[in-house]
């Protein structure tokens, strides 16, 4: 059951201005590449993905955080627009300064900033050549499946 006087969260719109926000911000480094907004209250904690990737997902990289807002006292609203601008942060020293070089841990790890404590991730994909291999696998198992 959701509270009806829950403060307001970010809207979909918000999360795509975000986005083209971000996108022109970088724009001398996104090549083929665009970014996109998620933001999401899960119980206690507030989830952010920011998307980076191309049209057809060969390059595909997800930034995630979260942060138990209540704990940290903070609004909902207020924790994912901590949690953007963590990541925004983070895309400027990717994109900018380190040629993207500098990976954030795959696994959910423990990050401090601002001294709020949250946790973040990330892993660059190519969802176009899994998409491929689990094609060609399908198509293998069902040509065995067939002798």
């Amino acid at each position: 059951m959701t509270d009806p006087i829950q403060e307001p969260f970010l809207t979909q719109d918000e999360c795509n201005e975000l986005a083209d926000a971000m996108s022109s911000k970088y724009r001398i480094a996104l090549r083929d590449r665009r970014f996109q907004v998620q933001a999401s209250i899960k119980g206690r904690g507030v989830f952010v993905t920011v998307l980076f990737a191309n049209q057809d997902q060969s390059y595909y990289y997800p930034v995630e955080a979260r942060v138990m807002y209540g704990k940290e006292e903070m609004k909902a609203r207020e924790a994912a627009l901590f949690l953007l601008d963590y990541i925004d942060t983070y895309f400027e020293e990717y994109l900018l300064e380190e040629d993207e070089q500098l990976y954030l841990p795959i696994d959910w790890a423990d990050h401090q900033y601002e001294a709020i404590e949250f946790q973040v991730r990330g892993q660059i994909l190519n969802r176009k050549l899994e998409a491929m291999a689990d094609e060609w696998l399908s198509r293998d198992e069902d040509a065995s499946s067939r002798h």
